[in-house]
């Protein structure tokens, strides 16, 4: 234990000793709260994606927040803190919804703000000098009508409010563009206070003088108490946008993979199992900012302690020196010309990890009408480690994106650069239904990068998108180019036809001077475009190359090829439709093993050199998963659907499996899947929809595809069965990205529909009047004691049916003109319905939809619900899930919610599903898989009542089954009493101390 940390420990002791000291001696003084910041994961606090715990340090960024829900009203509260920038910092006490106490610290003054009802008010304020970058005391004592604010133990603030506020919960603000750090909170509260042990409704966010938009703009809905209720991240399915794949060169068991909604995961076991490693990384994107958009990662090979990383459009470069634990964001002089710019790879100079290449594309949007926007390309170079960046190419806007750097090693101003790639547009693409080509090909540079040339159709190359480019590591003139492009069939038949095959992988022997295609498309496969090519380290003849539809292999460093894998039916394991491998490696210590991160998400595995893949995602994951349905006879089962396909757990989430047929390898639901049912009457009967419905019976024991009658289309967004006869089914249709979107886009709106089957699934008969056939569909409700009342929420509002769908009518009284997202029947009373209106929140209706009134009590007021569930054990108990701010919880038939996001990763949350027993719930998120809350505390087991032979769907050969959740270390934690603290007494306080002590000596 360090000096400082030992002086940290006497300090808090100290601090309590003069708490102890100060008590009221009538009633005693309990400690509710400490906190040294030393958990990175921050229990117990609400906070922005720009507020985390660092090096035992809360940090919040410019316009962050963070919030420790409670009910104390007379306190006493120290903090430690300092800031650095123009800007403020707020302490914040009794905040409610109700309204809030804020101590304003500037640079020359501290104030004491009182906020109700959104209006801020001065209760006193005086001069005072805090420096930046200085830590101070911040002390604040509360004794009914009477505030004292202390800075490094002097009084320089007493303000008396005659009306004061109701007890709340505590927190930080950081305004303007100031950083604020915090170390050190004790609270304590006189012994009868109120226990902070039910919810407190988290505010809103409420304007204070001159406050900055971020602030207003946060989302502050309520919270529950600490501990209460903690998600498990299940790690899966497999999906996202995976980019980049990498190892530790000094130890290959370690593993780093990327992916543009999930940021990085590391693995410590040879890429089997993984954990998300993102601290020092905050979240910047996506419908809520959480979303850690990292798209390439490279080790730098003389210290595989330092990797780069970099993001996806908000043109960020993030360097880690301790092997990828944390990020420290490095990118002074990088700047956005364009609308985004998106670091697309690393390269580090083999003579000193000071000189690192970072290639980049720039985005314009609506620069052209093509799908595939044509895009710049930039690369930049640090000659310091990232301390500051300079451009050393421009292509301009339009021109092609750079993605790849290779470092002649005899000669290192010898460069080359992969531009263009497979779903982006590049210079002189004009049309896609007339002339879908164009591009740059590669740049050279023989001067370390002041002048460039580019080698293109006259040096060989028939397709110049090159997605990949790999130098051989013992000849470098040798270099592997992988070209692709996405474009409409007619024109690869064109080619075809005329003798011209041009996507594929080319090979150069005179540094890059002259190409040979030494692989092209066979006529069944002439789509294909080529992402990756790869040759291995401990075998440079051994070499990898892949599309969405297959993986080829050769045994003579290019010349030649194999295809190992895939065909027209696409590549991958068992039950999955892998997608394009955006990056492959081989294992450096066996060329044939190899693992390729896919473009779709997921990351995949061979050890036999190509031919068989298995799933190697487990705990890796930036799934864009739009439904979840659990098995309402085994709560550990559990459906998913989403961007990447359907998928099935029977462990709680801990593996996941893609849908396929018994004795089959094909994936039966590749692709985009939106919808899951489960009959409750049934074992084993579940349908999935999306590119049409799939049913699994027991009876079949195998997935059949069941087709609804047109113009029902383009996808199935929504399922349901009858409750009270589950034999009646309903369908709703939509678009994918509809489905994901908090926002209907007109490009998107095509499509709806509504279908009912009397079969349990079976058959189907479209029931979509004319009026409807564009109502894109979101949510189904069904009566539970009627089959034939039925709701449906779409694009132009909610929709009642009263006679099995024959004929709709638009509920009234609801917000005209906006998109209905979600609706819910309480299963103990059918008049009971809540509908949530896109952007405006959640409405309760308690006759049937004849009136309703919006629900705002806990919740974000202009939230955009996307699901409703109701406790089927306790119907008073609902749960909803918000698109832009997370999960809630109301335990009054949803007339007040707390929000429960504590574990979530994201707060983009979609579909819900609860078990039978109501103690397993599972969300769906945008760009995090899925998530499950164990409310009775117990991680989901299967049911071991079910019959061992019926399955739905076949048991993989995944290895050795895992607990559906690691089991982590115990924490010992102390008794609490009445007051939410420590037991009082005036033996317990020096033990107390002591333990206090222990703990801080324990966590360091």
């Amino acid at each position: 234990m360090t000096h400082a940390r030992i002086l940290r420990a006497v300090l808090l002791v100290a601090m309590l000793l003069v708490v102890a000291a100060l008590a009221v001696p009538a009633s005693g003084q309990e400690t509710v709260l400490t906190d040294t910041f030393d958990d990175p994961a921050l229990p117990d606090w609400e906070h922005s994606p720009g507020a985390q715990a660092v090096d035992g340090v809360l940090r919040i960024e410019p316009g962050g927040f963070a919030f420790h829900g409670g009910l104390w009203a007379d306190l006493s509260l120290t903090v430690r803190a300092r800031y650095s920038g123009e800007g403020e910092l707020l302490v914040q006490y009794r905040w409610s919804d109700r309204g809030e106490y804020a101590i304003r610290l500037g640079g020359d003054f501290v104030a004491l703000h009182r906020v109700a009802g959104g209006v801020p008010r001065e209760l006193g304020a005086a001069p005072t000098s805090v420096p930046s970058g200085e830590w101070l005391q911040i002390g604040v004592t509360v004794a009914g009508e009477t505030h004292r604010v202390a800075l490094n133990g002097q009084p320089v603030l007493r303000a008396t409010d005659p009306d004061p506020l109701p007890p709340g919960g505590v927190g930080f603000r950081v305004e303007g563009e100031a950083t604020g750090e915090f170390d050190d909170l004790v609270l304590t509260v006189a012994a009868e206070a109120p226990p902070p042990v039910e919810a407190t409704p988290m505010p809103e966010a409420t304007p204070a003088p001159e406050a900055s938009p971020a602030i207003e703009a946060l989302p502050t809905p309520g919270v529950i108490s600490p501990g209460e209720f903690t998600w498990v991240r299940t790690g899966g399915p497999p999906g996202g946008l995976g980019y980049d794949i990498r190892y530790n060169f000094d130890d290959p068991n370690i593993w780093y993979v990327t992916d543009n909604f999930a940021g990085v995961h590391v693995s410590t076991d040879n890429g089997l199992t993984w954990q998300p490693s993102n601290t020092g990384i905050p979240g910047q994107a996506g419908p809520t900012g959480d979303a850690l958009p990292i798209f390439c990662l490279t080790v730098d090979p003389h210290n595989p302690q330092i990797v780069w990383a970099g993001t996806d459009l908000t043109g960020h470069i993030y360097k880690s020196t301790d092997g990828g634990r944390t990020w420290v964001e490095k990118d002074e002089g990088v700047t956005i010309e364009y609308d985004g710019l998106t670091f697309r790879g690393f390269t580090i100079d083999p003579r000193t990890s000071d000189i690192v290449y970072a290639m980049a594309e720039t985005t314009k949007f609506g620069w052209g009408d093509q799908v595939f926007d044509p895009r710049g390309g930039v690369v930049h170079k640090t000659t310091n480690g990232g301390e500051s960046w300079e451009v050393i190419w421009d292509g301009g806007m339009p021109s092609s994106l750079a993605r790849y750097l290779w470092i002649d090693p005899r000669d290192p101003d010898v460069l080359y650069v992969s531009t263009g790639i497979f779903d982006r547009g590049a210079v002189g693409q004009e049309d896609l239904e007339t002339d879908p080509f164009g591009g740059l090909g590669l740049l050279k540079s023989t001067d370390g990068g002041q002048t460039w040339r580019i080698l293109n159709e006259e040096n060989g190359l028939g397709m110049l998108y090159i997605g990949s480019l790999f130098m051989h590591p013992e000849n470098p003139d040798i270099l592997l180019a992988a070209a692709g492009h996405v474009v409409p069939e007619v024109h690869y038949e064109r080619l075809f036809a005329e003798g011209r095959i041009s996507a594929g992988i080319y090979r150069t022997t005179d540094g890059g001077e002259h190409w040979t295609q030494v692989l092209a498309s066979p006529p069944d496969l002439l789509l294909q475009a080529y992402s990756s090519v790869e040759l291995c380290p401990s075998d440079p003849n051994i070499a990898y190359a892949g599309s969405e539809m297959a993986v080829y292999r050769s045994g003579d460093a290019g010349q030649t090829w194999e295809l190992v894998a895939g065909g027209e039916g696409g590549w991958g394991p068992p039950g999955v439709r892998a997608g394009w491998p955006i990056d492959m490696q081989c294992d450096p210590r066996d060329a044939n093993r190899v693992f390729a991160n896919n473009y779709s998400g997921g990351n995949f595995l061979s050890e036999d050199g190509g031919r068989t893949w298995r799933n190697a995602s487990q705990g890796y994951t930036g799934a864009q998963v739009i439904h979840v349905g659990v098995d309402p006879f085994d709560p550990a089962k559990v459906y998913a659907a989403g961007r990447s396909g359907g998928w099935y757990s029977d462990d709680g989430g801990t593996s996941w499996h893609g849908l396929r047929n018994p004795g089959e390898d094909k994936a039966v639901a590749p692709g985009e899947w939106l919808a899951v049912a489960l009959d409750a009457s049934r074992v084993n009967h579940v349908l999935v929809g999306g590119d049409g419905i799939l049913e699994w019976t027991e009876e079949e024991s195998r997935w059949q595809t069941r087709i609804v009658p047109p113009p029902f289309g383009p996808t199935v967004s929504a399922l349901v069965f009858a409750p009270s006869d589950p034999t009646t089914v309903y369908a709703g249709a939509g678009h994918h990205l509809t489905m994901i979107s908090p926002a209907v886009g007109e490009i998107f709106a095509a499509g709806g529909g509504l279908a009912a089957s009397h079969d349990g699934g079976t058959t189907w008969e479209n029931i979509t009047p004319e009026e409807l056939t564009d109502a894109i569909i979101f949510d189904l409700a069904v009566d539970p004691t009627d089959p034939q009342i039925v709701y449906a929420a779409s694009r132009i509002g909610l929709l009642k049916a009263t006679d099995g769908g024959l004929h709709w009518t638009r509920v009234a009284r609801l917000p005209e003109q906006q998109p209905v997202r979600s609706v819910a029947v309480s299963p103990a009373d059918s008049r009971f319905v809540l509908a949530g209106v896109e952007a405006q929140g959640l409405h309760l209706s308690t006759d049937a939809g004849g009136t309703w009134q919006h629900v705002a009590a806990g919740l974000e007021p202009n939230a955009t619900v996307y699901d409703i569930v109701f406790d089927p054990t306790n119907p008073d108990v609902v749960y909803a899930s918000d698109l832009t701010s997370g999960m809630y919880r109301s335990v009054d038939a949803g007339l007040t919610w707390i929000q429960i996001n504590t574990g979530l990763t994201t707060r983009a949350v979609m579909g819900l599903s609860i078990s039978s027993d109501g103690q397993h719930l599972y969300v769906a998120s945008n760009g995090a898989g899925v998530f499950r809350l164990d409310l009775d505390a117990q991680p989901s087991q299967p049911a071991l009542e079910a019959s061992p032979t019926v399955r739905v769907g076949p048991v993989l050969p995944v290895g050795t089954p895992s607990e559906a959740q690691p089991t982590a270390p115990p924490e010992v934690v102390p008794v609490l009493c009445g007051g939410g603290g420590i037991c009082p007494g005036a033996a317990a306080l020096p033990v107390a101390l002591l333990g206090l002590v222990w703990v801080s000596r324990r966590r360091k």
